[in-house]
């Protein structure tokens, strides 16, 4: 009997034990569900670029979950704040660059560019922004495999442009930077530098004739009876005419040069033939088998006589040699022809058309070589020897 009382009166008290188990656990299970939905929006928010959002403290896993959703928005805040002063420093630096750099978006259009772009293509930077390149005109400098020169004729200038393309990844897409410069500035400062150099040259020869004529002149009218001073006077108006007409007629042989007309030769060869005409010096040669390259011989040949008389003239006066050697470097055939003579007096004027040190020297031999050989893709380049006195004439044709 007692255990049976014992057992009605503790059902109640056990009702009541199970039913507060349960609605804790409903409790505890709705903040469970109230600090996963809390979770999910901060993750949410994160996705969709919202760092400002944080979540309270808590305890256990769902406290260290939300502390450590709080580290990753002061992170991808502060990723940001560089982001933005990082943009506006570069806005800045385009900004106060004078080269034009135009911005071309995954679709094709631009999407952004410096003043110096805006200026250009005739527009406030602000403005360019989802226009298309084709009718701004520059469509063609969008070609990967383009030219990198073009004579574009834009409201910005009539260039020509030199533009140099730069490919990135943003976001996972492709994109395309356009740096285009205005060669013309370059381009008349070379002018200037060559007609400088020209008009030096010119004033020195012509002063250098009319001298001695306007001075021959004076004296034969204070001698104009004189039967031998006559003479000799228009014996030396002759010789400084004749002299200036020479000089006129090497320039305008000189502008004359016609395009090489390239047909299969070897170099080797014709090295070695064109080593055998000089006979003042001696003439070394280091020059290996070669094949068989594309070139004008007829100017190649013209090119490579004046260089090395040129060297065979330094070295005479030394009592030195000349070396010539021809190596192949692929893509390249690259040619030395190296004196032991006194060096370069200077470099600055070597390829003003006129000047020389050499006395009776015309001053077009080695304008004359390099426009050869950089019509053939070359290069010459002239400097002293640094292993002792003399120079050297370093040649680099396409192979």
């Amino acid at each position: 009997m007692i255990g049976v009382a014992a057992l009605i009166i503790g059902a109640p008290i056990f009702g009541a034990l199970m039913i507060g188990v349960a609605c804790g656990y409903a409790l505890a299970r709705r903040r469970a569900d109230r600090g996963y939905r809390q979770l999910a929006a901060l993750l949410l928010g994160l996705r969709d670029g919202d760092y400002t959002l944080r979540a309270i403290a808590a305890r256990g896993a769902l406290g260290a979950a939300f502390a450590a959703v709080n580290a990753l928005a002061d992170a991808l805040m502060g990723t940001r704040r560089a982001g933005i002063e990082s943009d506006a420093l570069l806005g800045k630096l385009l900004g106060a660059v004078d080269l034009a750099i135009i911005v071309i978006g995954p679709r094709g259009t631009i999407i952004g560019g410096n003043d110096a772009a805006g200026t250009l293509l005739g527009t406030d930077a602000e403005f360019l922004t989802g226009l298309h390149p084709e009718p701004l005109g520059i469509a063609p400098w969008l070609d990967p495999n383009g030219p990198t020169r073009f004579d574009t004729a834009l409201p910005g200038g009539t260039g020509p442009w030199h533009v140099r393309r730069v490919r990135f990844r943003r976001g996972g897409r492709d994109h395309l930077v356009l740096v285009a410069s205005d060669l013309s500035r370059a381009l008349r400062d070379e002018e200037r530098r060559v007609w400088r150099g020209l008009i030096r040259v010119l004033s020195h020869e012509t002063g250098n004739s009319l001298g001695p004529i306007q001075a021959t002149a004076e004296a034969l009218q204070r001698h104009a009876a004189d039967p031998r001073q006559i003479r000799d006077g228009l014996a030396l108006i002759e010789r400084r005419t004749r002299s200036l007409a020479g000089f006129i007629r090497r320039y305008a042989d000189l502008a004359r040069l016609p395009p090489p007309m390239p047909e299969p030769a070897a170099l080797g060869p014709l090295l070695h033939r064109i080593a055998a005409l000089e006979t003042r010096v001696p003439i070394r040669t280091a020059i290996g088998p070669t094949n068989e390259t594309m070139l004008d011989p007829a100017q190649i040949e013209q090119a490579l006589i004046n260089l090395i008389r040129n060297a065979a003239d330094a070295a005479l006066e030394a009592g030195g040699a000349v070396d010539i050697t021809l190596e192949i470097a692929a893509p390249h055939i690259r040619i030395a022809i190296i004196d032991e003579g006194r060096g370069l007096p200077q470099t600055e004027n070597l390829f003003v058309p006129g000047f020389t040190t050499k006395p009776g020297g015309s001053g077009i031999g080695l304008v004359l070589a390099r426009e050869i050989i950089e019509a053939h893709g070359g290069t010459l380049h002239l400097s002293n020897r640094p292993d002792r006195t003399g120079a050297q004439a370093l040649i680099t044709l396409p192979g």
